[in-house]
């Protein structure tokens, strides 16, 4: 509800400025926010979430402390096609679904970093790493280890597939 909250009141600003496919994702995005929450979001469910994120963060927090990592994938699915969420509401749903590590953690306030880590099906894949609160410099001694052992990810074509070298 937060993460999808926010769309509503920028919305104003899209319809000015951003181009169709814009338009029409978040359009999407704010119709399943209205199926799930309602048209809009009172005071009362705001303050609701707020209270939920609150006790999320003290157990993210307890469980990481200042000297430990979370794993995570970056997407709950595989890689997905291009305009994926250009496809209609029931995809859109999902996608929603699927994102929620990239969502929830930036709701939280924890830092985090995603690292590629090799190639399916031609896309690339990653995983994310998060960390206790204020505690960045973990993150990217372990991303650098990570990236070091997979190898970096290297673009052939901008519009085509990517390879993976290790070097």
């Amino acid at each position: 509800m937060l993460v999808i909250g926010d769309i509503g009141l920028m919305m104003p600003t899209v319809e000015e400025f951003g181009d169709d496919s814009v338009r029409e994702s978040l359009a999407s995005q704010l119709a399943i926010r209205s199926e799930i929450w309602g048209d809009g979001l009172d005071f009362a469910a705001y303050g609701n979430g707020m209270a939920r994120r609150g006790t999320l963060i003290t157990q993210l927090q307890q469980l990481l402390g200042s000297d430990r990592l979370l794993l995570t994938p970056v997407s709950a699915e595989p890689p997905f096609e291009q305009d994926a969420d250009l496809t209609g509401p029931n995809r859109t749903r999902e996608l929603i679904a699927a994102q929620w590590p990239m969502t929830a953690v930036p709701v939280l306030g924890f830092p985090a970093v995603a690292v590629p880590t090799g190639v399916h099906e031609g896309l690339p894949t990653g995983v994310q790493l998060i960390g206790g609160r204020f505690e960045e410099n973990l993150l990217f001694d372990a991303a650098a280890v990570i990236e070091t052992v997979t190898g970096r990810l290297t673009p052939i074509d901008p519009m085509g597939s990517v390879s993976v070298s290790h070097g």
